[in-house]
């Protein structure tokens, strides 16, 4: 008991020691920005309203961090997030005995950049993809709020992978 925790103990010291740390878990954006703006999203897909949901989600996890501050006004802001919608896809995924759809996937891919205002200078630049599964309902209105939920449920998982791959510079 005491051994085990002694090795543990050794190991923590040591990955500590070398420079490790968890991914995700970096205090700054790329080039050290500290305020941002956030564009709305280009939809460049026949699904409307994404381009909504998706930006809401990403300001939504940026404003989280705590070093940064996102402003509405450009001109108060070290740099600009411009993001696109590039697909969205919603297709059925199982079927029952009888050749029905049970279930649905819906599918989403955003690319995003970071620029710095002063210079158009980018600083990053990234994308994601995220997929959703929902179970097929008979009601026509049920079945739209299932897709709804799903839709949101990927703008915030997408924008959860843009902030992580944008402080950990991949």
């Amino acid at each position: 008991m005491i051994r085990s925790a002694l090795l543990t103990g050794l190991l923590l010291f040591l990955v500590s020691a070398c420079g490790y740390q968890l991914q995700g878990r970096s205090a700054q954006l790329p080039a050290g920005v500290r305020s941002i703006t956030i564009e709305l999203f280009d939809n460049q897909t026949f699904e409307p309203f994404l381009e909504n949901s998706v930006t809401r989600a990403v300001i939504s996890r940026f404003s989280r961090h705590g070093e940064l501050e996102i402003v509405e006004q450009p001109a108060r802001a070290e740099a600009v997030l411009r993001g696109r919608i590039t697909g969205y896809r919603n297709f059925a995924l199982s079927y029952d005995q009888n050749d029905r759809i049970v279930e649905y996937r819906s599918q989403m891919a955003v690319e995003a950049d970071m620029l710095r205002l002063e210079t158009g200078e980018v600083l990053w630049r990234g994308s994601a993809v995220w997929h959703e599964d929902y179970t097929v309902s008979e009601d026509k209105v049920l079945q739209e709020d299932r897709e709804r939920a799903a839709i949101l449920e990927i703008s915030e998982r997408l924008a959860d992978e843009l902030f992580s791959r944008m402080i950990d510079r991949f």
